[in-house]
């Protein structure tokens, strides 16, 4: 228990025990150590923070009267010597009497808020001086008050003292800093790693860690430290040894001056790769704000392991007009996480698609709105009944994987199919597809842009497109890193258009992938689900079963044979 916490606990016992000593006033013995002894001692406060002041209770019961004087200096001159506070602070009395004709001196019986001051958010280092005297109940209060305004002119003792709360800026508390010695971690294996802290001022220094802001995290990761070691002036203790708990992982009381602290980081054999970030926070206050104590995070280290690849997902409308999400497991036999509903009233939109696969985000400590770095993780078009087409922005927040939809333009009812293409020219930007009713098919190319046009003026792809009732884009197929398209003719044929990663003539010839397709009502390149770096398809049969056909990299067979995800898929009306 730090100072602050001791401080408030023996303040609770202090402003708690009125019942205890009614009963020992009404004639139960008292053991030794039911005498009286209240002590002080010196303190720090944040700027912006309104510390309340009184003595600690080390035994006894306190029934009677506490005399509390504030004061710019050390109390050891005559009464009234620099009585009061810094210029700028503002004393509190709260539940305690201000003594008349005097300055910063208050009587306060033996319960209630103690009194206290206002330190500016602006102050500078500085210091607010305080003396105590308890006068027992029928003492000479007159004696006590001189005895408050005095306290540091005498040594000490069970009834009276002095003490300080000085005041450190956030400048000043950053002198106790902090620097990182984090070599990564071998595969199923240990390395070593310390923290140095130079210690400008006493304080409390907390650690864990975290999964690297930016970076793909795939957990659960078993990995524990261990073997701490310290040095002298420096008391830790493990809260936990599991990184990514609920609790620190250190926690250490330093005296001033440099130290050391080691201990061993372990990974076990065969997780995933990761990266981390150790965050520490050094508390040198026992009176603070939410943002006063330091705050350092070191570079982010990596702990080796399998290597981490983007998980993909599928999105789904009922016939109700709820939206939801399904995330990629990585799992080829389960190859889905339960939904995650995102919205309703998404039914007002005939034509719905993603322009690339849903994709996972990295991990990130606050929400990611839209913005270069969410680009390619899914965003949505919708049109509406009366033509007008709709931009989703993808966003990391939760629960809210879609920002305030964006209006693109209208006119686009002329198209009897729209579907994402992903980034066809390989500018960075995501593309749109668009077949009008004669079949002529048309690309409109991303900007990027948030605040102008969404897409550019479209590009006239080529004509014969209206043989084909089913179009399946957005993702690279055949492992060359250009997006593919999977086109159904009404023959249930299923052809492949590799992507050229030209703007002007995005796909080459058509291929062959085979026959049997017209089986599906529903047909979605959705992206690597099972974790092996290829973009797998899902298909819905019109018994409502969804089966998953695993990509394989390979041009001329681009899936595996299929496997069953599940039935009831006829719940919904679209997916994509």
């Amino acid at each position: 228990m730090n100072r602050a916490a001791r401080r408030m606990a023996a303040f609770s016992a202090a402003t708690g025990l009125l019942t205890a000593a009614t009963l020992a006033n009404s004639g139960t013995a008292m053991a030794e150590d039911d005498v009286l002894r209240l002590s002080v001692h010196d303190q720090v406060a944040a700027p912006g923070t309104a510390p309340r002041l009184s003595p600690e209770v080390e035994s006894g019961i306190p029934d009677g009267r506490t005399v509390i004087a504030f004061s710019t200096k050390p109390l050891t001159g005559p009464a009234g010597d620099g009585a009061g506070v810094p210029q700028g602070f503002t004393t509190q009395a709260n539940d305690c009497t201000e003594v008349a004709g005097l300055v910063a001196v208050y009587v306060c019986g033996p319960s209630g808020l103690r009194p206290g001051f206002v330190v500016p958010k602006d102050a500078p280092d500085t210091a607010v001086h305080w003396g105590f005297a308890y006068v027992p109940r029928g003492g000479d209060l007159a004696a006590g008050i001189a005895t408050a305004r005095t306290a540091g002119a005498t040594p000490a003792d069970a009834t009276h003292g002095s003490a300080k709360v000085v005041v450190k800026t956030v400048a000043s508390a950053a002198l106790n800093t902090v620097t990182f010695d984090l070599p990564d971690v071998p595969s199923g294996g240990t390395v070593r790693q310390q923290i140095r802290v130079h210690a400008n001022d006493a304080g409390n220094l907390t650690l864990w860690f975290r999964p690297a802001d930016g970076y793909l995290w795939r957990g659960p990761n078993d990995i524990h430290i261990g073997g701490l070691t310290t040095e002298a002036g420096a008391t830790c203790t493990q809260p936990s040894t599991m990184i990514l708990s609920a609790s620190a992982n250190l926690d250490c009381h330093l005296e001033p001056g440099d130290h050391t602290i080691g201990y061993e980081f372990t990974t076990l054999s065969g997780a995933y790769m990761a990266k981390f970030e150790v965050i520490t926070r050094y508390d040198i206050y026992d009176f603070r704000t939410q943002y006063s104590d330091v705050r350092q995070t070191s570079a982010p280290f990596t702990a080796l392991g399998k290597p981490v690849l983007p998980r993909h997902g599928l999105l789904t409308r009922d016939t109700t007009g709820t939206l939801f999400q399904y995330r990629g497991t990585g799992n080829a036999t389960t190859a889905l996480a339960p939904r995650d509903q995102v919205g309703t009233g998404w039914q007002t939109y005939n034509m719905l698609t993603e322009l690339s696969p849903l994709t996972e985000f990295p991990a990130h400590f606050g929400y990611v709105l839209p913005s270069a770095a969410t680009r390619g993780h899914g965003d949505l078009v919708a049109r509406d009944a009366s033509g007008t087409l709709w931009y989703y922005d993808r966003q990391d927040v939760y629960y809210e994987p879609f920002a305030p939809r964006v209006r693109v333009g209208t006119g686009w009812n002329v198209y009897d199919r729209i579907d994402g293409a992903g980034d066809l020219d390989r500018d960075g930007y995501m593309d749109l597809l668009a077949r009008d009713k004669t079949g002529v098919l048309w690309l409109y190319k991303g900007t990027g842009s948030f605040t102008g046009a969404r897409f550019k003026t479209r590009v006239r792809v080529g004509g014969g497109w209206g043989t084909y009732d089913r179009l399946a884009g957005g993702a690279d197929v055949t492992g060359d890193g250009r997006a593919d398209l999977l086109a159904r003719d009404r023959a249930g044929i299923l052809w492949l258009y590799r992507g050229t990663g030209s703007g002007t003539a995005p796909y080459a010839t058509r291929t062959k992938v085979g026959g049997g397709w017209g089986a599906y009502d529903q047909l979605v390149v959705a992206g690597d689900l099972t974790d092996d770096g290829r973009a797998d398809a899902v298909a819905r049969d019109r018994a409502g079963v969804l089966w998953l056909y695993r990509g394989t990299g390979n041009a001329a067979a681009p899936f595996a044979t299929r496997t069953k995800v599940g039935g009831g898929w006829n719940t919904y009306n679209r997916l994509f």
